[in-house]
């Protein structure tokens, strides 16, 4: 800590305004089982130091591995701004903070680090002879991740920030095929706050039988018939819908370029239904702070229906003139911040399932997604791994081989019933170049139109 608070000192003598150092130390730990194999084991270690700097009202950065070339990074990154600043137009300001020292004291009850390779190595390959215990099963890939160690944040503000860094990911598919029919289908687990006991409530007997029963009624579902009609989306559809279609063009930096522009303290879906981003339970994208040295705060962006909130960094919360909420991220230390979410999520309502494909004559439930990507105009595209025909208020037929598109500005209005129930979704989110970890969620939903399905 003291040496990166000497580097601080350095770079204010190049007429920096602001300056943030970000350290990593990180072990990464991945291992992939392919067709009754481990395929791939990699151990890297992460290390290095980001610099960033406001000078002239530009920002610069720069990154090095080697600590010893601290004072070179720092000037690249103060001459990087010093030129940004002669072609910029606006100058960049930043809200003000309150400066923290502060620890943050992983969650995990037992760290990835605490665990032998060679029981992290057995626990992969008995969930992939597990999953090729059914006939059906033709290929099996466990993806499995880990990564410990401590990150840094000093600024030249006052902030020292410590963290006692940890993650765990696990992503695990199975193929099949029964006669011509081919499927597919996988599970996810994961977090920051939760480590190797995840395995003890998600144990490879459980998370493999999931699998399977996604699995197997595909081989017998039909295609759907291609129309607008009633739909029920799972927590992992409406998971889906949130981050991708609204979550996106609620970043700050991004929301000018959107369907949202303009739109804040408009009315943009019925009075029940309400979509936020923060801290989840279980949350792949949960922190205490951001990598601004800003303590992250719930994000009401949709409250009762009405457009509220938008994420911002300290730059976008000044040129807003609102509070800064703890979404400015970055990768690693070798790229700068920007606006990122979290955990987005709709609200629960008060409708149980039951209720909601009730009245429906014809219709869809719509289970499990299979990727989905969406525009800044919230038009989105997501295919369907597993659901069923609705008739009369029935679950009958499963479907696949389908995908659902809308707009999702337009879809959100035609909303007649949230769930009173909640489910969640993780993986990584991608932005520019930067990849990071977040999680979404949601209740059951039912759209009385709005989406086509084919």
């Amino acid at each position: 800590m003291d040496r990166l608070e000497r580097a601080i000192r350095w770079a204010e003598r190049f007429g920096a305004e602001y300056v943030e150092l970000r350290f990593e130390s990180v072990g990464v730990l991945t291992l992939d089982y392919r067709d009754g194999r481990l395929d791939t084991f990699s151990e890297r270690l992460r290390e290095g130091l980001g610099v960033r700097v406001l000078a002239d009202g530009a920002w610069g950065f720069s990154a090095t591995s080697r600590l010893n070339d601290v004072e070179r990074a720092i000037d690249e990154a103060c001459r990087l701004a010093k030129a940004a600043a002669l072609a910029k137009k606006e100058k960049i300001e930043l809200a003000e903070i309150k400066p923290v020292k502060d620890f943050i004291e992983s969650r995990m009850g037992v760290k990835p680090s605490q665990i032998s390779l060679g029981e992290k190595v057995s626990h992969v390959e008995e969930l992939g002879s597990l999953l090729y215990e059914d006939p059906a099963v033709k290929s099996v890939w466990v993806h499995y991740e880990d990564g410990s160690g401590r990150k840094i944040l000093v600024t030249s503000e006052g902030t020292e920030i410590e963290w006692d860094y940890n993650y765990l990911f696990q992503r695990a598919t199975a193929v099949g095929r029964s006669g011509s029919t081919v499927a597919s289908a996988g599970d996810n687990i994961g977090g920051v706050d939760t480590g190797w006991e995840i395995f003890e409530t998600n144990p490879n007997e459980e998370v493999a039988g999931r699998i399977l029963e996604r699995l197997r009624p595909q081989f017998r579902a039909v295609r759907p018939k291609r129309g607008e009609w009633p739909i029920v989306l799972s927590p992992k559809f409406s998971a889906l819908i949130a981050h991708e279609a609204l979550g996106h063009p609620a970043e700050a930096d991004l929301t000018q370029k959107s369907a949202l522009n303009g739109m804040l303290g408009q009315e943009v879906a019925p009075e029940f239904v309400s979509m936020s981003d923060g801290v989840m339970e279980n949350g792949f994208g949960n922190d205490k702070y951001d990598d601004e040295g800003v303590p992250v705060e719930k994000v009401e962006i949709l409250k009762d229906g009405i457009l509220n909130e938008l994420l911002v960094d300290r730059k976008w919360a000044f040129r807003l003139g609102i509070e800064p909420n703890g979404h400015s991220r970055a990768e690693n230390y070798l790229n700068p911040p920007q606006i990122r979410m979290r955990n987005t999520f709709f609200e629960p309502g008060d409708w149980n399932f039951e209720e909601m494909i009730e009245g429906i004559g014809f219709g869809y439930y719509l289970l499990l997604p299979r990727g989905g990507q969406a525009q800044l105009n919230t038009a989105f595209q997501v295919g369907v791994e597993l659901g069923y025909a609705i008739r009369n208020g029935e679950l009958t037929e499963p479907i696949k081989d389908a995908s659902i598109t809308g707009i999702a500005v337009e879809a959100i209005k035609r909303i007649s019933a949230v769930g009173d129930d909640f489910g969640t979704a993780l993986g990584v989110c991608g932005k520019g170049t930067q990849m990071v970890w977040v999680g979404s969620g949601g209740p059951h939903m039912r759209f009385d139109g709005g989406i086509l399905i084919g």
